[in-house]
């Protein structure tokens, strides 16, 4: 997979990841503090909440972290290994709840246990009012002993959104510790520098430039 490719895949796995832990928030009152280890598409990310702040281990590639910052709109992408990192503003690629312009509609369709937790299941139509066209469809199992938060989510991604991914993105959470998340997990730590890219952050600019010569041999 090219990097290009790797960027835009991992920010369809970024918006089922926000879309998954907001999903609950304007219709319950879920924890907002927890951390947790994702389930998605076969791959296993340790993440954490606090308030708007989320942060995301990246599970294709050893040491790499995404802080998003809901508030802010500002993402922060660091290297623990490189001891580097680089800021972005979020993009509207999704609706959250906390974007005045996002509709929610759910429809309660069932009752089941994930994993042990009491669930009700929805069938979740979101968008934003100025865009209405760009609809997202999801279902999604609210945990009733978790004050309904999305344990499970199967969100349909729009054809192009996908940009090489799949159609449809199974999220699940598991392992859940309420209250375990500290302030320190959404801020960079002291002494890492700044990047000037996502190439540089993950240290793939030397392979790169490597890779590109050989091309020209």
């Amino acid at each position: 997979m090219g990097i290009k490719r790797f960027h835009k895949f991992y920010a369809v796995l970024l918006v089922s990841v926000i879309v998954f832990c907001m999903a609950g928030l304007s219709f319950a009152a879920p924890p907002e503090n927890f951390t947790a280890t994702m389930v998605m598409q076969g791959m296993t990310m340790p993440m954490a909440k606090m308030g708007n702040k989320m942060r995301m281990e990246n599970p294709m590639m050893q040491g790499m972290i995404t802080i998003s910052l809901m508030d802010s709109r500002k993402m922060i992408m660091m290297s623990t290994i490189n001891k580097k990192y680089m800021e972005q503003t979020m993009k509207d690629d999704a609706p959250s709840i906390y974007d005045p312009k996002a509709v929610f509609e759910k429809k309660k369709i069932g009752s089941e246990t994930v994993d042990g937790h009491p669930c009700i299941k929805y069938d979740t139509m979101f968008y934003l009012r100025d865009k209405p066209a760009e609809k997202y469809r999801a279902t999604i199992w609210e945990a009733q002993d978790l004050g309904g938060l999305p344990i499970r989510n199967e969100m349909i991604v729009p054809p192009d959104k996908r940009h090489g991914g799949p159609e449809k993105v199974v999220s699940e959470l598991k392992d859940i510790r309420t209250g375990a998340a500290k302030s320190s997990m959404f801020e960079v730590p002291a002494g890492y520098k700044k990047a000037g890219s996502m190439q540089e952050v993950m240290g793939m600019g030397g392979m790169m430039n490597q890779m590109d010569r050989m091309k020209q041999r």
